[in-house]
């Protein structure tokens, strides 16, 4: 069983694409097990959401999505959302309890699309409680080990383990021989990457 970390961030409509490779990766049923590490690109972001417009002309925005939007259509991505950003915070923390019982991808498939199909404020507790509730989730253990705290250590672990591995952007994919692969391409060159 080949094991590969993978740092990534919600806000990220590449880690967006790298999510739907790993997806199709494990429907596949090969031999390999991710394991995703929260990534913020912005710990700081609004919890209301905020326009990227401000620092980014539409038209960069624009000539960006070109690319995402190709490697997405792959994948059957869709990005309504391209200039809010919202707070991906407490939406990491439901994603590791997501993860510790065994239902990460498809919660991390509703979160994706909530903040870039439907533009939703994943901030929010009551967005990110539907799409606990849509995929399952017992909601209220969710909201306890949360407001607990269980999950603030794992947060501070992989804030100091993405500094060890020196990440630089999102996503990234760490092979268990340490290689990094960071560049998206099409599904096999991309799967050829990561486990030839």
């Amino acid at each position: 069983m080949k094991k590969i970390k993978v740092f990534s961030d919600f806000a990220c409509p590449f880690c967006y694409i790298g999510f739907s490779i790993a997806d199709r990766m494990v429907k596949e049923n090969l031999d390999i097990e991710f394991y995703w590490y929260p990534y913020e690109l912005d710990r700081d972001a609004s919890y209301e959401g905020s326009s990227i417009l401000g620092s980014i002309p539409m038209d960069q925005i624009d000539m960006a999505y070109k690319r995402i939007e190709r490697l997405g259509s792959e994948y059957g991505l869709v990005y309504s959302n391209k200039t809010i950003k919202f707070n991906t915070g407490l939406l990491h923390r439901a994603a590791l309890y997501a993860q510790e019982v065994g239902s990460f991808y498809p919660f991390a498939s509703e979160a994706f699309k909530a903040i870039f199909t439907e533009g939703k404020n994943v901030a929010s507790k009551e967005v990110i409680n539907q799409i606990g509730i849509e995929v399952g989730l017992n909601i209220h253990e969710m909201i306890e080990t949360i407001e607990a705290g269980d999950f603030e250590d794992m947060m501070v672990q992989a804030r100091e383990m993405a500094v060890a591995y020196e990440i630089e952007s999102v996503p990234t994919f760490i092979r268990e021989d340490g290689k990094k692969v960071t560049l998206l391409n099409g599904y096999n060159k991309f799967k050829k990457d990561l486990i030839d």
